[in-house]
């Protein structure tokens, strides 16, 4: 196994929680972080990775949260930005600036504020992941969903520029684009779109990818949609 350690975000339900599960089954030293302090401990007792709640709106939680999962696992080789939120299905002209501005904090400064200091512990070892899990919507303008659209093209953006600049120093960068998933992150019960577990089968996977090959961008789908 290539990697060892790895921090992930957004893990106490939905296709995060399924990803630390998966990782942890195939031995990979997991750091889980959520907002749901319960389902954390949950999550830590069933499946003995380590992990702390954190509120990924706040800067200086986030860069402090680095520093623990680091010196607990002791050293980052994967980082997995999965941590995201949508407050609500509304016309842009309907929204508020406090919407705006807690998708711009949990959606984009924070994966940033991550990806800023997975690169400075990795470049210096020229060894390391980085996978950025966007979504679908970061392809499409969907109408009612304006603000959080806003912030996955632009986290899309970021990803495409950090990959650039880590690539040449043996770093990988993954954009990851799922399509519609079976989460609690929707309002109602969707069986016939892809559970978590697909999804974070299809994440994990890139891990073990020859050495000598990096995915830039990583998009799927439920069979019911067609793009």
């Amino acid at each position: 196994m290539m990697y060892k350690t790895v921090l992930v975000t957004g893990a106490t339900r939905g296709i995060g929680r399924a990803l630390v599960i998966d990782l942890c089954n195939k031995g990979y030293r997991v750091f889980a972080t959520g907002r749901d302090e319960v389902q954390l401990q949950q999550l830590i007792d069933q499946t003995g990775c380590v992990g702390e709640s954190c509120d990924l709106s706040q800067p200086e939680a986030v860069d402090e949260l680095f520093k623990k999962a680091k010196n607990i696992l002791g050293h980052i080789d994967v980082l997995i930005n999965n941590a995201g939120m949508n407050s609500r299905k509304c016309e842009v002209v309907n929204t508020s600036l406090e919407e705006f501005e807690q998708q711009y904090a949990i959606n984009l400064r924070a994966p940033y504020l991550l990806c800023r200091a997975a690169m400075q512990e990795m470049l210096p070892n020229k060894y390391g992941y980085i996978i950025n899990i966007v979504s679908t919507v970061a392809k499409r303008s969907n109408e009612t969903m304006g603000i959080y659209t806003a912030m996955k093209q632009g986290f899309s953006g970021l990803n495409n520029v950090l990959m650039k600049e880590a690539q040449p120093h043996g770093i990988k960068v993954t954009a990851v684009y799922p399509g519609g998933s079976n989460t609690a992150f929707r309002e109602q019960e969707r069986p016939q779109y892809m559970s978590p577990e697909s999804v974070a089968t299809m994440i994990s996977q890139l891990l073990h990818n020859p050495k000598d090959v990096v995915v830039h961008e990583l998009t799927f789908r439920p069979l019911v949609e067609i793009e």
